[in-house]
């Protein structure tokens, strides 16, 4: 599913790539380097996340994938026939004669697209839940611990000579909250867009093979 889920992904992100062989050639004739025009900037998918969320969708849809042929088989039919056939239209049409013979109908290869977009749906709902959950629960108590640090230093700040020592500590544990909090809202954050971008990604992909099924077939 590799080919598929990163030609899906690649409508939103660039994937990183090594920079040794992405970078260009200087030509040594040349004096003067060309103007460079910014492209806008896109979100970065590591491989980490790649694989991740490659494994979760892919996992997802053979749950999920009823016996018989269907939209996930057409998909997978298709990207293994791109090989061969590059015109999209002729291996669009190849995959589903060849699926056809196994009983699948348009109506069925349209339905059962439309039914992985709900899944996708749905999924992405619980997603959303169990990741507001987790900042809720994680986050949200280190920042009660971090306010309780600050309220700590503004009651003892008037008995700073008998003090000193324990607002210090206060200091320092707050340092290390700020830390734990900016890094974990970092990975939540980057976690959720991700696998946005993931879902939206999927639902484009799926939405434009029904246009050009039924165009196409």
């Amino acid at each position: 599913m590799a080919g598929i889920f990163k030609k899906a992904m690649g409508l939103f992100v660039e994937f990183e790539e090594d920079p040794d062989k992405s970078a260009p050639a200087k030509s040594p004739s040349s004096s003067h380097e060309p103007t460079r025009v910014s492209a806008p900037a896109r979100t970065t998918l590591n491989d980490e996340d790649f694989d991740k969320f490659e494994k979760h969708f892919e996992k997802m849809f053979d749950q999920a994938n009823l016996p018989g042929p269907d939209y996930y088989e057409f998909w997978k039919m298709a990207e293994t026939l791109e090989a061969h056939i590059k015109d999209e239209k002729a291996r669009l049409s190849a995959t589903y004669a060849s699926l056809a013979i196994q009983g699948l109908t348009k109506d069925k290869l349209i339905d059962s697209a439309n039914k992985y977009k709900e899944l996708i749906n749905q999924d992405k709902i619980q997603f959303e839940k169990v990741a507001r959950e987790k900042g809720e629960k994680e986050i949200g108590h280190k920042k009660k611990e971090l306010q309780l640090l600050e309220d700590s230093i503004v009651k003892h700040s008037e008995m700073i000579q008998k003090l000193t020592k324990e607002i210090t500590d206060a200091q320092v544990a707050m340092g290390k909250l700020k830390t734990t909090i900016a890094e974990e809202e970092g990975k939540l954050i980057s976690n959720k867009q991700g696998y946005n971008m993931a879902c939206e990604a999927m639902m484009k992909k799926i939405t434009d093979d029904i246009s050009k099924i039924q165009t196409t077939l």
